[in-house]
């Protein structure tokens, strides 16, 4: 189900806030076991898309609806907040923050592909008929 995009930018902003405030209360347990590292890279890289999610949100409502997230600022920020998020719970949750943030952006940016750019029909040239008169 689909929401507004002002909807979408208090569901997302809360969330953010909820991820960020869990990891920071269960940050011990996060840091005890390798697996809770790999889950608390994890939950990083889920701050990730809820921040940028939020982040374009707030863009789309300031600067229109065909505003898009670019490299720089919008994904460089969001994934800089989610790193410093995994590096207070652990550092070994930064390297798996970063690994599993680049797959959703990559999924994210698939998904986006498909439902928003138009495919353009490129034309292919037509032979001529193989009986043309050759000169010598």
């Amino acid at each position: 189900m689909a929401v507004g995009t002002g909807i979408s930018l208090v569901l997302s902003s809360l969330l953010s806030l909820l991820l960020f405030t869990g990891m920071q209360m269960y940050s011990k347990q996060l840091a005890s076991t390798e697996w809770f590292t790999i889950l608390g890279g994890f939950l990083g890289s889920e701050l990730f898309v809820f921040a940028l999610t939020a982040f374009n949100n707030l863009e789309n409502m300031a600067f229109g609806k065909g505003f898009q997230a670019r490299i720089f600022p919008e994904v460089i920020v969001c994934l800089l907040l989610a790193l410093l998020a995994s590096g207070l719970v652990h550092r070994v949750c930064v390297t798996t923050c970063f690994i599993f943030s680049m797959f959703a952006i990559y999924y994210i940016n698939k998904i986006s592909a498909s439902l928003y750019q138009s495919t353009a029909s490129v034309a292919t040239p037509v032979k001529p008929s193989g009986k043309a008169k050759r000169r010598n």
